[in-house]
């Protein structure tokens, strides 16, 4: 039974199903991007190839220019910020092709863990417009966020023509094995294609990411809330005669605030399983983006502070922030679950527990000592994703550009 379940989870997604989906967005993109099939067929896996190939046709081009430049420290640079960056999409894409259906189970597990406590946001208009504000937060994010990589486009695209018309340049490699004149306007139009492919790619795969930890934590949130209005179904009744008030109990004897625990405890649990399955999937694409993020932000802020074209100044200060956005926004929306998760211990402490039964105070008790436990998710199940990350990150960054400053001095 299990593995069938696996399979139907991980089973093809169609149109109408990503429509109803909390990731309708990054899921439709991706499927523009050519690695989410809705559903698929031989078109679409010719549509994949194809970006695989110029992937591959862009790493090889790449080389090649990279061989003839060497030792042009401005020029070297400059080819590396795209090779770098075309490269990391690159090897998402393959990531994501070899891994559709865990990825698929993951867009499910996501709408399953959206609805885990739907019935509670629509009896508290306080926790449904937690959970709606979650969902536009991560629909808008995504949405100005690959608007703003598009706009990257009509900086390096058309620099080349505007401001070395004459010279013939390309936006990426230069092909110094034949000036750039062989096929100039095939070049020209296949470098194009390969930097927008793969860059609104490898942005809508971190944007996924991210808009899946925005609603975890959100529903971490709403758990928080949920346990720390926990409280004793008792009411206060005035005897005759004058008498003290006493507490009393529902009739039927049950303890409705051990329930209302049980339940808060496994919703806990079901979005604790749903952040493993997410750090594992999501692990390798991580460490990924950390690495070749670290990498241009390097070499881009070399161009940006030492070339001598004020092209290039221009274009690869514009284009600083998408390295240093990626890696922010991966630490912000990890961190932020880090502290919905550490706020369920607090939460649990300030509910009403010292007049609730003993095996109330029990469950309250085994719950604690589980929040206590740090959620934190990992790159590659080794290096921590948090604002302590971010920092480290832009660190050896700055390192390394300082680096090569010493190295273009000498």
């Amino acid at each position: 039974m299990e593995s069938g379940a696996a399979e139907d989870v991980e089973g093809p997604m169609g149109w109408s199903e990503s429509g109803g989906s909390v990731l309708r967005l990054n899921v439709r993109h991706l499927w523009a991007c050519g690695v989410w099939p809705l559903p698929g067929g031989w078109l679409f896996e010719a549509y994949a190839a194809l970006g695989l190939a110029l992937g591959a046709w862009n790493a090889a081009e790449s080389l090649l220019a990279l061989s003839f430049c060497w030792g042009d420290m401005e020029e070297t640079t400059l080819l590396l910020t795209s090779t770098f960056t075309i490269g990391c999409g690159s090897a998402k894409m393959a990531l994501l092709l070899a891994r559709r259906g865990r990825y698929r189970a993951l867009a499910r597990r996501v709408q399953a863990l959206a609805s885990l406590q739907t019935g509670h946001c629509l009896a508290d208009p306080a926790l449904d417009d937690i959970r709606r504000g979650s969902q536009r937060r991560a629909f808008r994010l995504t949405l100005s966020m690959l608007l703003f990589m598009f706009s990257q486009c009509f900086v390096w695209f058309p620099m080349p023509v505007l401001a070395h018309w004459e010279e013939r340049r390309l936006p990426f490699a230069q092909h110094a094995w034949d000036n750039n004149t062989r096929l100039y306007a095939l070049s020209y139009a296949v470098q194009c294609v390969i930097g927008a492919w793969t860059s609104q790619l490898s942005f809508g795969v971190d944007l996924l990411f991210v808009a899946v930890m925005i609603l975890a934590a959100a529903q971490l949130r709403i758990l928080t809330i949920r346990i720390a209005s926990l409280k004793t179904e008792s009411w206060k009744v005035k005897p005759e005669g004058g008498a003290r008030c006493e507490d009393v109990r529902p009739e039927n004897g049950r303890d409705v605030m051990y329930e209302n625990l049980c339940l808060c405890i496994d919703s806990h649990q079901k979005i604790l399983r749903f952040l493993k399955h997410l750090e594992n999937t999501m692990s390798s694409v991580v460490m990924t983006q950390f690495c070749f993020s670290v990498l241009v932000a390097c070499v881009a802020l070399f161009q940006a502070t030492y070339s001598t074209d004020f092209t290039a100044v221009l274009k690869c200060a514009s284009f600083l922030p998408v390295p240093g956005g990626q890696v922010f926004l991966y630490c912000w929306a990890a961190h932020n679950v880090t502290e919905q998760a550490e706020a369920v211990t607090m939460a649990a402490y300030s509910c009403s527990w010292v007049e609730a039964s003993v095996r109330f105070k029990r469950a309250l008790r085994i719950l604690i000592s589980r929040a206590q436990k740090p959620l934190v998710l990992t790159a590659g199940h080794l290096y921590p994703i948090n604002r302590e990350a971010f920092v480290s990150l832009v660190n050896a960054s700055y390192s390394y550009y300082a680096l090569l400053g010493q190295m273009n001095r000498r």
